[in-house]
């Protein structure tokens, strides 16, 4: 039977990570402890709770049924005690120290150098640690407590994260070169149906914005072919279809090679935007960040619309 004394806090971060990693070896050098010190927090826990809350296994570790029950409320205590202890360390002391910031890959190519060189001038007490994730990864470790922070694009379920909007940013179709729509600033969304389109695999939030201006392609979308932008782009460059992109991701083509065209009055954008878990401390620091990196972005000249409702 469940003992009637709480966990401590080290027992359930041991549990958090454990089923995060899923690995004894993983999860304690994580935490920088032993792999026999983590074996014993779970076995303590197992017993205060009456049962067994993972599986072990030769290779790997299997959360059981009442393991997956309690999780959440475990994750939330671990959470709530990080934050407990950031906003003390950080109390009178804002944006200092290590922050651990995600990038969406169809931003980071052009958004992390602007990052990189300006945060340092704006926030030299800050060190930002940056982390190229797809949307869904981002989430995940942002719940997690892996990561501090992300610049992602909001336009998508951000589960209990919070999301601070910084900007619009406008999405544009590149052609191949001598395309008959190269140069064109009144293409309707609707025309990207009887056009070879260029998709990013699963999981990448640019496709499922891509095909939600399309009509035909939003039942029976074509098959991805690239993981990466920068390899679509070069696909574009070589005559294998059109795609759309972020208009900062500009910059990374050679205008030599492709054509470019815009959609009539701005009919696709993306909003940008800092999402941080709900439950930090430091919402006014994130506040802060997003419009640093907003004015920073301005300055270099990314195409941007003021994020309006």
């Amino acid at each position: 039977m469940p003992t009637s004394s709480l966990p401590s806090f080290s027992q359930l971060r041991a549990f958090v990570a454990l089923c995060d990693h899923q690995h004894f070896g993983e999860a304690a050098s994580t935490l920088g402890v032993s792999q026999p010190s983590l074996s014993q927090a779970i076995t303590a826990l197992e017993k205060r709770v009456g049962g067994e809350l993972v599986e072990r296994t030769t290779r790997r570790v299997l959360v059981t049924p009442l393991g997956e029950t309690l999780l959440p409320y475990a994750r939330e205590a671990v959470l709530a005690a990080e934050a407990f202890s950031e906003a003390v360390n950080n109390q009178g002391a804002a944006l200092t120290g290590t922050m651990r910031l995600g990038l969406i890959p169809t931003l980071a190519p052009y958004l992390a150098p602007i990052v990189l060189d300006g945060l340092p001038r704006e926030l030299p007490q800050l060190q930002p640690e940056l982390r190229e994730l797809v949307t869904n990864d981002v989430l995940d470790l942002l719940n997690q407590g892996r990561l501090d922070a992300a610049v992602i694009a909001i336009d998508v379920d951000l589960h209990r994260a919070s999301a601070v909007p910084m900007y619009d940013e406008p999405l544009v179709v590149l052609t191949p070169k001598g395309h008959p729509w190269a140069g064109r600033d009144d293409v309707n969304p609707d025309e990207l149906d009887d056009e070879k389109l260029l998709l990013l695999d699963e999981g990448n939030c640019l496709r499922d914005q891509t095909l939600a201006l399309c009509q035909r392609y939003g039942t029976t979308p074509p098959v991805a072919v690239a993981t990466t932008l920068s390899t679509v782009v070069r696909m574009v460059a070589h005559g294998a279809g059109v795609t759309v992109i972020p208009e900062g991701a500009l910059r990374m083509p050679n205008d030599d090679e492709h054509g470019v065209a815009r959609f009539a009055d701005n009919a696709a954008v993306r909003r940008i935007g800092l999402v941080h878990r709900s439950s930090s401390s430091r919402t006014g620091d994130f506040q802060r960040l997003a419009e640093v990196i907003t004015e920073l972005a301005r300055e270099a000249g990314l195409p941007m619309l003021p994020a309006t409702d």
